[in-house]
């Protein structure tokens, strides 16, 4: 099942099932549709397909929950819940089937009808038909505009399909039915527009997004990066600069995503020696920013002061012990000052206290690890849940 996937089948059948419940008290109304029936007691075989779910039987749930609907054929919950549990079985077919059988059916209600086609949309959305499921999911919204659960799926179909615009109109459409807004969601959406439209060559329309993006969220980085790579394309070297030292001194955390531009504008810019300034300032306010302290070691070595340049990487190596790229640093410069046999001891005196990791960042969502910072995870489609994970040395 997909990881995005199981809360909304958890509220789906919830809601459903709330809806089948109340009814069943309310004077069987859900369960026997005739007057000779409408006194009967609730299914065995319903009541225990519900105890399946909730303890996360699906089979047998699958089992009962068909039984039941043998027996009552009119029941259109039961059919809904089935067939969002045949959905995540991977019998989507079948999902399918059922849940178009409800929507043919005559003198279903417009909140029956709502229910059946978000159920359909996502059966859609399952198998890959992203179109039936946006034309599908449209429809709920049309009957209920303020349907949380098809608002929400509409801004990831449209995400996926890259389709930023529509994305953000439905967000706004889902932060108005809720009343909640997702303002990392909303800035990452108008990030993506701005970069749409510096690709299309319409810098003012970009840079208002831009702007856009980091008035809704300032802490993320990636409309910083994308408006400074923006100007510096156009020849605007120091609104570009501006950018990207506004993400670092603002947010140092994030300082190491642009040392490299800021490096390579400010050698354009004839104004190189700022850099050591911003390194420390990032070392200052975070002793463990391992990047820092490596661009700060770089800096020293091709000043000649090997030494301390050494020492620098030892403390990137004490701060972030698992990075590899720091002990390719380490490495570089044992290999550079073969004589120095001492650094060599050091060095190993650090790493057998460490531990290594080829991809230190990882979901927080669903532990998708990597190599980078992802701004999106590829596994769970979730914006902005990767973190860099840190392993302290083991002390002796």
């Amino acid at each position: 099942m997909n990881v995005g996937e199981q809360p909304l089948l958890v509220i789906l059948v919830a809601l459903v099932a709330g809806i089948a419940i109340g009814r069943f008290w309310s004077g069987g109304l859900w369960w026997n549709r005739s007057e000779r029936r409408r006194s009967g007691p609730a299914s065995i075989h319903y009541i225990l397909g519900l105890d399946f779910l909730a303890s996360r039987q699906i089979d047998r749930a699958v089992s009962e929950l068909t039984l039941a609907a043998r027996e009552n054929t009119e029941a259109i919950e039961i059919y809904l819940i089935l067939g969002n549990l045949l959905r995540e079985k991977g019998q989507i077919e079948r999902a399918i089937q059922i849940h178009q059988s409800i929507l043919h059916r005559p003198g279903i209600s417009p909140s029956e009808r709502a229910h059946g086609l978000l159920c359909l949309g996502m059966d859609f959305k399952k198998a890959g038909l992203r179109n039936r499921a946006m034309d599908t999911l449209q429809k709920v919204v049309e009957l209920e505009p303020k349907n949380a659960y098809a608002l929400k799926n509409l801004v990831k179909i449209y995400e996926e399909e890259h389709d930023w615009e529509q994305a953000l109109r439905m967000e706004e459409k889902l932060s108005g039915a809720t009343g909640e807004s997702d303002s990392t969601l909303r800035a990452f959406l108008f990030d993506q527009i701005g970069q749409a439209a510096w690709q299309a060559e319409a810098g003012a329309r970009a840079a208002r997004c831009f702007d856009d993006a980091i008035r809704t969220e300032p802490r993320l980085p990636p409309p910083y990066i994308h408006y400074g790579d923006m100007l510096e394309e156009q020849g605007q070297l120091e609104q570009a600069e501006a950018r990207w030292l506004s993400l670092a001194t603002e947010h140092p955390r994030f300082a190491y995503l642009v040392f490299d531009r800021l490096e390579r504008v400010r050698e354009k810019l004839d104004r190189s020696g700022n850099m050591e300034e911003l390194y420390q300032l990032v070392i200052d306010r975070d002793d463990k920013d391992s990047h820092a302290h490596l661009a700060l070691a770089r800096l020293r070595a091709a000043a000649g002061a090997h030494d301390e340049a050494f020492k620098l990487e030892l403390q990137a190596v004490r701060a972030n012990p698992h990075a590899l790229a720091v002990h390719l640093e380490v490495w570089k410069s044992i290999a550079e000052s073969s004589e120095r046999s001492d650094w060599i001891s050091s060095y190993l005196e650090e790493v057998s206290r460490s531990a290594y990791f080829l991809d230190p960042y990882v979901c927080i969502k669903c532990n998708y690890r990597a190599n980078g910072i992802l701004w999106r995870c590829p596994h769970c489609q979730e914006w902005d849940t990767f973190v860099e994970e840190r392993v302290e040395l083991v002390e002796p």
